[in-house]
């Protein structure tokens, strides 16, 4: 909403005001109590209050909604099986996993060599018998979060490259995250039980990066990673 509408919106209510005041000026209600003035003065402002904090604009942000603590240690569960899964060459079976992207390129030859230029993620390779003149690479990850929200799909893939005959696994670029956090505004909260409070976090923890790449049963694999068969 711009500047103009809202100062729009700002003069209507105080000429209400006014309006309201001078009507009420000489009536028994106001005249009666200066505790009575306070009081009804205090529910405007509310209402002014209210009606800025809900038009004011939240622009930029992601909405989100918080991870229970059953939901985060579920999570933790399902980290520390992932890793005898997809050795085993089961990782479509793995629970906890987002598969991010994934790329095909011809491949010249019986031989790989992986490059990996980055850090903070894991290679696998798994050898196919049904796979021919072609490599298959996926990009998975577990669960990432700040402070009790989900962030998964806001870290993006590393870069692949394929020359000749050599893989090459670029890092991806580096995420900037500013949290901020915004709660009802106080007149809608003043007079509930417990009010309203931000919801306790347990900090950030950025998840398990896998690139999980299928070669043909025959190929060489050497350089960065590890062949699970």
């Amino acid at each position: 909403m711009s500047l103009f509408i809202l100062i729009f919106f700002v003069l209507l209510i105080m000429v209400s005001f006014g309006s309201f005041s001078k009507g009420f000026a000489g009536s028994r209600f106001l005249n009666g109590s200066g505790i009575t003035k306070v009081f009804t003065g205090y529910l405007v402002i509310l209402l002014v209050a209210g009606i800025l904090a809900s038009i004011v604009p939240v622009e930029g942000t992601m909405e989100a909604e918080y991870l229970t603590d059953e939901e985060l240690a579920e999570n933790d569960r399902l980290n520390s099986d992932i890793y005898s899964i997809v050795e085993s060459g089961r990782i479509e079976e793995a629970e906890g996993l987002t598969k991010k992207e994934n790329w095909d390129f011809p491949l010249n030859g019986k031989q790989l060599d992986i490059e990996f230029m980055g850090q903070n993620v894991m290679i696998f390779v798994e050898k196919v018998d049904s796979l021919a003149e072609k490599v298959e690479v996926t990009h998975y990850s577990t669960y990432s979060y700040v402070d009790n929200i989900d962030i998964t799909d806001r870290f993006k893939s590393p870069e692949i490259v394929m020359n000749d005959s050599t893989l090459k696994v670029l890092p991806a670029d580096h995420l900037n995250i500013k949290l901020v956090k915004f709660t009802n505004a106080f007149p809608f909260t003043q007079f509930s039980e417990d009010g309203e409070q931000f919801n306790g976090g347990y900090g950030m923890m950025q998840g398990l990066d896998f690139i999980y790449i299928t070669v043909p049963a025959d190929t060489d694999v050497r350089g960065d990673g590890y062949v699970i068969n």
